[in-house]
């Protein structure tokens, strides 16, 4: 797999944060440049993306959703994560995107 930051939160990978170098919005700057990644993914593993508006939930209290309770949980369903979020305070869009690799291992 092939990524790229263009101004998003850091991915999830089964649960876990992976560094990705951050960079300006995607359009901002025409000359604006992203250095992209590359990993392999093993069969069974789950990419989790999300917009800020899941972090930055906010309730009644002013408390935020956080990072915390995003990456605890990063491993469930794109639609549970963007429902848990919705209901916590929505203040921004909420997109989240999960995508599970059901392909073969790579060989050496």
């Amino acid at each position: 797999m092939r990524i790229a930051n263009a101004g998003h939160l850091p991915p999830y990978l089964n649960g876990k944060e992976i560094e990705v170098e951050g960079s300006l919005p995607l359009g901002m700057m025409a000359e604006a440049e992203y250095t992209a990644q590359n990993f392999t993914l093993q069969p069974g593993d789950r990419l989790t993306l999300m917009t800020d508006g899941v972090v930055e939930a906010t309730n009644a209290a002013k408390q935020m959703f956080g990072f915390e309770r995003a990456r605890e949980i990063s491993r469930e369903g794109a639609a549970a994560i963007a429902a848990q979020a919705q209901s916590f305070g929505q203040e921004d869009d909420i997109t989240v995107v999960g995508v599970e690799f059901a392909g073969i291992a790579a060989t050496a």
